[in-house]
């Protein structure tokens, strides 16, 4: 049984071994605050989630399982949040709200992160937070949760920009949060994008690659499935992929049913809720795959809190259909779901580094060299403490700034072979090393 859960459904995530970006949450993580005030200037993310797993560490641990449990808890902060919105703005019963619920605890893009230790499970949750606050009228709870966002992840500028949009269109509303309180939020994080634009020299190249017209056509289904493959020149998998505009063509069905009786709703309130769910599931992500044809910037895990708006505005629209069309619908969009999971768990294995790290080990001696990339730097340096670890066949200006170059020093970069008896462990990216050295 405990096989079948660890390797057959999403709890595999929780035990595969770490990748870069988690490995480099974990060396940011263990700086000082006031490094990481520094160093996050430097980088491209904002210093909070790094803060609260510096402490998180402390308490529970650096194991991967005790670092990745921190997402796990935004996941989960998420769905209360969401149970919550069905609740008291939606206004559904608890039988229905937990039964929709369902479309949040298997959605495979929020269940995906919710297993890695990254910060964008705590973004989600605190967009979710800042949107049910902006609905709700909660001022306070608003400026709490939006601040956080925007000292979590820069993308949550989009989440107010949005807002305040919302608001600027609709001028006469009074049924959402106050514009005053939306500038109070962006006027508190302008000292930190000031500091951080003043440190950091944003690099004009990137790994994102510029959209297809076909990524276009399958948005929907990218959104809510979080599939990343097209976004990676020479990273592809068929099944994924056509998975994804299966399921992208029958959420554009559903959403020209909600745009048909969208025009039938006679509700003020009704029509401005359809219309915030829109920008906050579908017009964020329209407008930023757009602007990256031009500037390549959309990638769907920083996209993770319009996933949550999505199945929002799915949701609106199921409750305005009849019920037989509605259990066929959902039901369908479980099954799509499922079989999506399926092939991620297949398709979307991270290398096992540590593997050949504790053969190397186990047969190097402490005065060994282990020569990597950049790109395995931060896994290696994490599974071989207190090892020599340098970056090999690259000169230190040749790093690319997105490969965690602000925790990575010249000293770090090695360009010669040790002479014998030392030798050097040459990892290679697919796992498997060379022993080397000069006789």
């Amino acid at each position: 049984m405990l096989n079948f859960l660890f390797t057959k459904t999403p709890l595999f995530f929780l035990t595969q071994p770490f990748w870069r970006d988690e490995a480099f949450s974990y060396f940011m993580a263990k700086k000082n605050i006031f490094e990481m005030l520094l160093l996050t200037a430097k980088d491209f993310n904002p210093p909070l989630y790094y803060f609260i797993l510096h402490f998180w560490m402390n308490i529970f641990g650096s194991s991967e399982i005790a670092l990745r449990s921190l997402s796990l808890l935004f996941f989960w902060g998420t769905i209360c949040i969401v149970f919550l919105f069905l609740n008291s703005i939606f206004k559904m019963k608890e039988r229905k709200s937990s039964i929709y619920l369902i479309l949040f605890i298997i959605n495979p893009l929020l269940l995906y992160y919710a297993f890695e230790a990254r910060m964008y499970s705590m973004f989600a949750f605190f967009a979710t937070l800042s949107f049910y606050a902006f609905f709700k009228k909660n001022s306070r709870l608003y400026l709490i949760s939006t601040i956080a966002g925007l000292f979590t992840h820069y993308f949550m500028i989009l989440v107010v920009l949005s807002q305040l949009l919302f608001l600027i269109i609709n001028k006469n509303t009074i049924n959402y949060i106050k514009r005053k309180t939306v500038y109070i939020a962006l006027i508190a994080f302008a000292p930190w994008l000031v500091f951080f634009l003043s440190q950091n020299h944003l690099s004009s190249s990137f790994w994102i690659d510029r959209p297809h017209l076909r990524d276009i056509f399958g948005i929907l289904g990218i959104i809510y499935t979080g599939n990343e493959t097209a976004f990676y020149s020479g990273n592809t998998s068929l099944k994924m992929l056509n998975n994804v505009i299966y399921i992208s063509i029958f959420l554009i069905t559903i959403f020209i049913i909600g745009i048909y009786l969208y025009k039938k709703i006679s509700q003020k309130k009704e029509k401005l809720n359809f219309q915030l769910l829109f920008i906050w599931g579908i017009g964020i992500p329209i407008v930023i795959s757009l602007i990256s044809f031009i500037k390549p910037i959309y990638f769907p895990r920083y996209l993770i809190f319009a996933t949550v708006g999505f199945l929002f505005l799915i949701i609106f629209i199921f409750e305005k259909i009849n019920l037989y069309l509605r259990a066929i619908l959902f039901t369908i969009l479980i099954l799509l779901t499922f079989n999506y999971q399926k092939l991620l768990i297949e398709h979307r294995k991270k290398i096992d580094i540590n593997k050949p790290l504790k053969e190397i080990k186990s047969i190097s001696n402490k005065n060994d060299l282990i020569y990597t990339d950049d790109l395995d730097f931060f896994t290696t340096q994490y599974y071989l403490k207190n090892r020599n670890i340098y970056i090999y066949g690259k000169s230190y200006e040749d790093i690319p700034a997105y490969n965690g170059k602000v925790l990575i020093s010249k000293e770090n970069v090695a360009n010669n072979l040790p002479f014998y008896p030392r030798k050097a462990f040459i990892m290679n990216s697919n796992g498997q090393y060379t022993i080397e050295a000069i006789y």
